[in-house]
């Protein structure tokens, strides 16, 4: 699954920066993410517009392009994305502001964790409580990647995100099925291929 939390812009604009537009259908916020609804639009309390897409389909939106859309957000925005994709065990982060990288985290089966640009000060704590599990679990039989929750975890500390989303209806209106527009290609192979049309999750072209 992956999502992008948006703030900064309306909903109307977000769809023509990302070349989507909502359909009639309103699917149940348990289902987001899900291959049976694949791309998801919202309005989310307090103030962020949201996106949610089966495997990376966020990161398709935001960053498959030349020059990516992500660069179309006007200056004052905030733009947050994450991706979690259970079945490779890849986790990520990311933290733009005006659709400048501020800071981006992966976790890739294993210890260890990719980062760039200037962390949240709670990242290290998060990454050193997460190591410190870890290296007990890999004397046991059954290992658990502790680091796995790293990369959304951090995401989680930035202020008024909405932690609890998953969990709460309340917090979507104006929730839509969305479909691409203006020739976006949603799982169009980049080149070279990027990291996450590398995890085996989906074919892309």
């Amino acid at each position: 699954m992956s999502w992008a939390f948006v703030e900064g812009v309306s909903l109307h604009e977000l769809y023509t920066i990302l070349d989507v537009q909502p359909t009639h259908d309103i699917p149940d916020h348990t289902d987001l993410g899900t291959s049976s609804v694949p791309l998801t639009g919202a309005k989310l309390e307090p103030s962020w517009c949201g996106i949610f897409g089966n495997y990376a389909l966020v990161m398709d939106l935001l960053l498959g392009t030349t020059p990516p859309r992500l660069a179309r957000l006007p200056a004052q925005s905030r733009c947050v994305a994450c991706v979690v994709l259970e079945h490779a065990m890849v986790s990520y982060a990311g933290y733009w502001k005006g659709g400048e990288p501020v800071w981006e985290v992966r976790h890739d089966a294993g210890d260890h964790l990719e980062t760039t640009g200037s962390l949240p000060g709670e990242f290290a704590k998060l990454r050193d409580q997460a190591i410190a599990k870890q290296r007990p679990s890999q004397t046991t039989r059954w290992k658990v990647d502790y680091l796995f929750n790293v990369p959304t975890d951090t995401a989680a500390t930035l202020p008024l995100y909405p932690r609890d989303w998953m969990m709460r209806a309340d917090l979507f209106s104006e929730l839509r099925a969305l479909k691409p527009i203006n020739g976006n290609e949603l799982a169009r192979l980049s080149t070279p291929p990027r990291w996450w049309q590398l995890t085996r999750s989906m074919q892309y072209r």
